[in-house]
């Protein structure tokens, strides 16, 4: 992930960052809010329509006890009893006055009722009119229709609904009419027609639950009896009242339905008196409508805090990117050698810190170059002052060949072989100055120093060297050899009555060189071996170099590596070995590789 991140800029990090921040707690909390507050909006509408349908069963209750009572008067009473029983033989004086003595007697003070109602009839047990009031009277096949039921329906009211011949809906109350003495047969039936809009208002006219919204009244037989906006009628719309009457045999209660291609809320309670199911629609629309108001302020909040979070993210990230580039550009500027870099970056963040430390980094390089500039100054003063003495060394070396011919013309062979020897090895160790030479370069200082040493102790030291000659060619550390063969005179080879010889071989392994040296000492001990092997130099007036065979194996490993090295083999009176491990570079190679690189 971090390899990832750090394959794009800080600036475009920092902007997606600070967007990511704003944006996913604003979307989590705005996701939260509006699914709370449809929640929340779900279960007060619950309660609140529950309520509201309550206080609603409780009014029409009321409401129909009025059309109940009023047919219970009607069937209670005695002159129409006796006239239904008699009808065939009353003759229309007689139905005159029946009408007048049941208008006198129970009509007398319902008037105030006849507002709602339209049309009222009372048939005898075969269909005949007994009495007929109203201004409007039903459709011949909805009173067929209700008077069949009636008959069908003998312990309860019924209540259907029918139309006018004027086209007008009506709620229809049926009941029969029992004999209130004796057996309790049917002498007749009594039909209301109620004006269903009025009867709406009455039920539904304090009654707002919002846009859209529909409260609806159906009977057992899944008639809409009434509603509040009609939008749901049983002869309008066939396919929403069978979803209801659905809704209503499946016992559901309340939940999400979808009537006319639109979700409603749907609330159903049921009147165990009257048997009629109560039910409250409320589109979802009209619900949600605070939490839209709601998402949609999150929605404006959220572009406010993007639009404001993207522009801090822009001060934030100009004000990280701006002093980074400036660095950067001082930094390419010191590539190209130009060490005249100002930042001046003097904020106490981050990046005024590294800021200054690379400022301080461009002073300490200036110090450097200034520093190296006055010791290569110093150095060509030192040069000029070597180039001065190499007057003493050739002075040196003049002096020694002159007494060398002088000593030859005295015939003094071993004192002219010596003093040549001698200018040969001085030439080698004070006038050339590499550190490396070649074998045959270090055979030839050996030889030199053997014949030295043979005038100093007045030995008949031999050197017997049987390396290859295409060996001789071999790349060295100067003065490789020399110490170990010092220390064969020094500490093996003085003193015994014998002829002692240091025989030199050479041997190469792949890439590998061993050269051994071996004398015929008296040899050593493995207490006096680990001094000789010690570090430190062994300075003695003795020595030639003052260089001991523990600094030459230092000096292998220095130069060479671990895998290289010295070994030295000895025992009292069995002579010494001692065998040196280098690389095998030939001058060659060396100059082959020089000129390549010349090349290049």
């Amino acid at each position: 992930m971090i390899k990832l991140l750090r394959k794009s800029k800080v600036q475009r990090r920092l902007m997606i960052s600070f967007l990511l921040l704003a944006i996913i707690p604003l979307c989590t909390f705005g996701f939260l809010a509006y699914h709370k507050s449809n929640e929340a909006i779900t279960s007060k509408t619950t309660t609140f329509v529950n309520d509201i349908l309550r206080l609603l069963g409780s009014k029409i209750g009321t409401e129909v006890a009025k059309y109940e009572t009023f047919a219970d008067q009607i069937m209670l009473n005695g002159d129409i009893q006796q006239a239904l029983l008699r009808y065939n033989r009353l003759s229309d004086l007689d139905i005159s006055n029946i009408h007048k003595k049941f208008e006198d007697t129970v009509l007398s003070d319902k008037f105030w009722l006849f507002a709602t109602i339209k049309t009222l009839q009372i048939l005898t047990n075969h269909g005949q009119v007994l009495y007929d009031y109203g201004y409007e009277e039903f459709t011949t096949e909805d009173k067929q229709r209700i008077f069949a039921l009636a008959k069908q329906n003998k312990s309860a009211d019924i209540w259907t609904t029918a139309h006018t011949t004027a086209g007008d809906n009506i709620l229809s109350l049926a009941r029969r009419i029992p004999l209130s003495y004796g057996s309790g047969e049917t002498v007749g039936f009594v039909i209301m027609g109620i004006d269903e809009e009025l009867f709406s208002q009455i039920l539904f006219g304090s009654i707002n639950m919002g846009q859209g919204s529909e409260q609806i009244i159906m009977n057992d037989a899944g008639e809409i009896l009434t509603s509040n906006n009609h939008l749901f009628h049983s002869d309008q719309d066939l396919e929403a009242n069978r979803t209801l009457n659905h809704l209503i045999n499946s016992r559901m209660e309340t939940g999400i339905v979808t009537l006319r291609a639109e979700p409603y809320f749907f609330l159903n309670t049921h009147n165990e008196v009257l048997h009629w199911n109560v039910i409250s629609l409320i589109p979802q629309a009209y619900l949600n409508m605070g939490s839209v108001e709601i998402r949609n302020e999150m929605f404006f909040i959220a572009v406010i805090c993007v639009v404001v979070s993207s522009l801090f993210a822009t001060f934030i990230s100009i004000s990280i990117s701006t002093p980074l580039k400036k660095l950067v550009s001082g930094m390419n500027q010191v590539m190209r050698g130009d060490l005249k870099v100002e930042i001046n970056d003097k904020h106490p963040d981050e990046i005024g810190y590294l800021s200054g430390k690379f400022e301080a980094m461009i002073e300490e390089i200036k110090l450097l170059i200034e520093r190296v500039e006055q010791e290569q100054a110093q150095k060509r003063g030192i040069e000029l002052q070597m180039l001065q003495a190499q007057i003493n060394p050739h002075f040196l070396f003049n002096t020694l060949s002159s007494l060398k011919w002088t000593a030859m013309l005295s015939q003094a062979d071993s004192v002219s072989n010596g003093l040549g020897a001698l200018a040969e090895l001085l030439r080698s160790t004070i006038v050339q100055k590499n550190e490396r030479i070649t074998l045959a370069e270090e055979l030839r200082n050996i030889k030199n120093y053997v014949v030295i040493q043979q005038i100093r102790y007045g030995m008949s030291l031999q050197v017997d060297v049987q390396i290859p000659e295409q060996l001789l060619d071999t790349q060295v550390l100067k003065f490789l050899l020399q110490p170990i063969v010092e220390n064969s005179i020094i500490h093996g080879l003085s003193g015994e009555n014998m002829e002692p010889r240091i025989t030199m071989t050479a041997e190469l392994n792949g890439v590998v060189l061993k050269i051994k040296l071996s004398d015929n000492g008296k040899g050593m001990s493995a207490e006096k071996l680990q001094e000789i092997l010690q570090l430190r130099d062994n300075h003695s007036e003795n020595r030639l170099a003052n260089i001991g065979i523990g600094n030459v194996r230092e000096r292998i490993k220095l130069h060479y590596g671990d895998p290289y090295g010295l070994e030295i083999w000895s025992k009292p009176d069995q002579g010494t070995d001692v065998i040196i491990t280098i690389p095998y570079i030939s001058t060659l190679q060396e100059d082959s590789a020089d000129a390549d690189t010349n090349c290049g």
